[in-house]
């Protein structure tokens, strides 16, 4: 667990290779991270954005790899979009579970199974049922990766290296979601699904060579398998063997206490994590980003601005894809609630600023430059989501959590986070046609006000703590 690596000791060698070994233990960090499926669960939210309009317009030909023979209504459309949230239900719980019983690299491997699945469907597709059906195994699998991919982050990252992972992690959503958003706008919906479940088998035959989590090994007593999993990831350069041995007192402590999970869940430490951690994630949804993720094409359809609504949505994504390599760089130079204090109350500005857009529009008041807000606006909430309730959610499912409940207590997290994301991309286009967008806006603009009392006073500071430090903390 990455807690040990603060008891990580340096063999002192006056080897020339040393940083180089270095080096190459953090790259496996990173080539690890990406291999979680990260760029699969940012495709999962984008794919709709470009597919629903070649099925909805009869536009699946313009490419030439496949003909629908079916077109589809705006509620079917809608149905196919959040279906994805109801895969995620069934599986975040199940997924967290079997991640402690079987493995966190098992887990993850298998979670390739329902992607491909997904791939067949589509491609010989020929109803709005048999997309369903296959956004639902999408969903399973993106729900699977929500909950292992943050466990498996805090499994193996350096203290130091901790921030940078996570935020490496949502950078690859975001890449993904770019990914979906350029080529769905120049190839078929069949070729771009292809193309994504061939991706997704790629990186979890990679997965396979990569090591089971060091606490899961020493969990089922393979302790030299644990040593070089940690080796894997430190370097040969490092002594592991006073981490293996506090990963084994602390495994084998939690253990014991699994016989009780549900006293465990009566704990103030838990209890408190689950305050932080749900709050987090439902706060998260209310900023409204996967509901603009899913329709960010019909955002700027209403807005009614010269600028194409397709190369308005590639830049949006492209701005999301961009701020979340900055934040690679920056996320352990302050503290995890400064970047949240920032991310909510931008996000809130320019949510009502949107929002005040439309209602100027409404009214039919205009002045020079205002078509610019639209996509302005949203370029700035992107970034300022991006610099905080984005990566930190996941790096706050990690980190608040002892071993003996982790896996639950993640499960639960992201199924609320999915439940609001159902909620919210089920309701934003109806909330938009009949009470109007300003409103939509303005409701999304107050829940981030809300919010940044919430981290004010109910999220702790995790920063540059070991796990073991974030739990006594939170039991006081």
């Amino acid at each position: 667990m990455n807690e040990c690596a603060n008891n990580l000791e340096i063999i002192e060698k006056p080897d020339v290779n040393f940083r180089r070994r270095r080096i190459i233990g953090r790259l496996r960090q990173f080539l690890a991270i990406v291999c979680l499926g990260p760029l699969s669960l940012g495709s999962s939210l984008s794919w709709t954005s470009p597919v629903l309009p070649q099925l909805l317009e009869q536009n699946s030909t313009n490419l030439t790899y496949h003909r629908a023979n079916f077109t589809l209504s705006i509620d079917e459309g809608s149905w196919i979009g959040s279906m994805l949230a109801i895969g995620v239900l069934i599986s975040a719980i199940p997924s967290g579970y079997l991640a402690g019983r079987y493995g966190l690299k098992k887990s993850t491997i298998a979670l390739v199974i329902p992607n491909l699945l997904f791939t067949m469907l589509v491609l010989f597709a020929s109803d709005v049922y048999t997309l369903c059906v296959g956004r639902l195994l999408s969903g399973m699998a993106t729900g699977g990766i929500s909950v292992v991919g943050p466990m498996y982050i805090s499994e193996i990252a350096e203290v130091s290296l901790r921030g940078t992972l996570g935020s490496f992690f949502e950078f690859l959503i975001y890449f993904g979601v770019v990914f979906v958003a350029v080529c769905g706008a120049y190839v078929s919906y069949t070729t771009l699904t292809i193309i994504l479940g061939a991706v997704a088998l790629v990186l979890g035959f990679i997965f396979c060579f990569l090591p089971e989590s060091p606490a899961y090994l020493i969990k089922k007593n393979k302790r030299e398998q644990a040593k070089t999993a940690l080796l894997f990831y430190r370097g040969e350069s490092f002594n592991v063997e006073n981490a293996l041995d506090e990963i084994y007192e602390r495994v084998h402590k939690e253990t014991g206490r699994k016989v009780n999970v549900m006293l465990e869940f009566k704990s103030k430490a838990v209890v408190r994590g689950l305050i932080a951690s749900v709050g987090l994630t439902v706060f998260q949804q209310l900023s409204g980003i996967d509901g603009v993720t899913f329709y960010t094409v019909y955002i700027f359809q209403a807005a009614e601005t010269e600028l194409n609504e397709y190369t308005s949505a590639i830049i949006l994504s492209t701005v999301q894809l961009l701020s979340a390599v900055v934040v690679i760089f920056v996320i352990e130079k302050a503290g995890r609630k400064i970047f949240l204090y920032i991310s909510a109350s931008g996000t809130c500005i320019c949510l009502a600023a949107l929002a005040a857009y439309f209602h100027l529009k409404l009214v039919g008041i205009t002045f020079f430059g205002m078509g610019a807000i639209p996509l302005a606006s949203t370029m700035v909430y992107a970034c300022a989501f991006s610099a905080g309730l984005g990566p930190v959610l996941w790096m706050v499912n990690g980190e608040l959590f002892s071993p003996a409940v982790k896996g639950i207590a993640n499960g639960i997290t992201i199924t609320a986070n999915w439940v609001c994301l159902f909620i919210i991309t089920k309701t934003m286009p109806v909330m938009m046609d009949d009470v109007g967008p300003h409103i939509t806006f303005y409701f999304y603009a107050a829940c981030m006000f809300f919010c940044v009392i919430f981290i004010k006073f109910c999220v702790p500071e995790t920063r540059g703590k070991s796990l073991e430090e974030i739990q006594n903390e939170l039991r006081s």
